[in-house]
């Protein structure tokens, strides 16, 4: 059943954002909203019920930043990634997984991610955001995106120690598709090995770039200290993941330079201009 929306979604705050959100539903049942994208609606509302109890009653899950990820088998074959909200840092012992950002914060990540695939960074599909609202007006948020098969984050990918033109080629993707979404304006919350998926089994390696949860949408390219946020970040995962650089080297970091470097004209640090 679809009702009234309880936000305005194009409000003054959000109108630039409101043809992204034309391509997406909402619907409200008992303490639940979600926005389930058009052309996958029926599949998505006759799998909420599985969803919910995936939610509440993990299987053992992928770990994806703070969140459990269920991966799902619609009726048609597609394959759906469910990630529930969690908490890091202290308020994680208080709250866990209650937020009261507004907009939600699945429902801003969805518009977040519609965005970047409009302005063509390589991302995967979103489906669908939702919340479960408490009586206290709090709620628990959920994000549904398509399958990227075939993919390793690219911690993982390092692990398997590739070599060679794999190596080369895979480092240099990473790098491109981490320029093109700085020059089409948008900057990654927590731009770490984990949240990029690399595809390396193909003669033209894929990357792309996935979790925007709390991602910030700029009109136009990256500023400096905004790209510089990022790849520093990108620089601390590597080296909490791979503290000793048994899996990485100085090469490493000149081949990804490269491969950033030709979509701009921004010198960053550690890169030779």
């Amino acid at each position: 059943m679809i009702i009234t929306m309880r936000y305005r979604l194009w409000s003054s705050a959000s109108q630039p954002f409101a043809p992204v959100l034309t391509e997406f539903i909402e619907y409200q049942f008992s303490r639940q909203t979600w926005w389930l994208k058009t052309g996958w609606e029926q599949r998505l509302l006759t799998a909420l019920d599985l969803l919910q109890s995936t939610i509440h009653n993990p299987s053992p899950a992928t770990l994806g930043g703070r969140g459990a990820i269920q991966r799902i088998t619609l009726k048609e074959r597609d394959t759906v990634v469910v990630r529930h909200y969690y908490r890091g840092g202290l308020i994680r012992h208080f709250l866990r997984d209650l937020y009261w950002d507004q907009p939600p914060r699945p429902l801003a990540e969805l518009i977040c991610l519609e965005t970047a695939l409009r302005r063509g960074v390589p991302t995967v599909e979103v489906l669908g955001a939702g919340v479960t609202w408490t009586p206290i007006g709090l709620y628990r948020g959920t994000l549904v995106t398509r399958e990227a098969t075939g993919f390793l984050n690219c911690w993982e990918w390092l692990c398997t120690k590739p070599t060679g033109e794999e190596r080369q080629k895979v480092i240099t993707a990473v790098a491109q598709a981490i320029a093109r979404m700085h020059d089409e304006g948008i900057a990654h919350a927590d731009l770490n090995l984990t949240n990029i998926l690399v595809q390396a089994t193909t003669a033209s390696p894929v990357a792309l770039l996935i979790d925007f949860d709390r991602a910030h949408i700029f009109p136009s390219p990256l500023p400096r200290a905004w790209r510089e946020r990022n790849l520093s970040r990108l620089r601390r995962s590597l080296a909490k993941l791979d503290p000793n650089r048994l899996l990485t080297s100085p090469a490493d970091l000149e081949l990804f330079c490269r491969g950033y470097q030709p979509s701009t004209n921004v010198s960053l640090p550690g890169c030779r201009p």
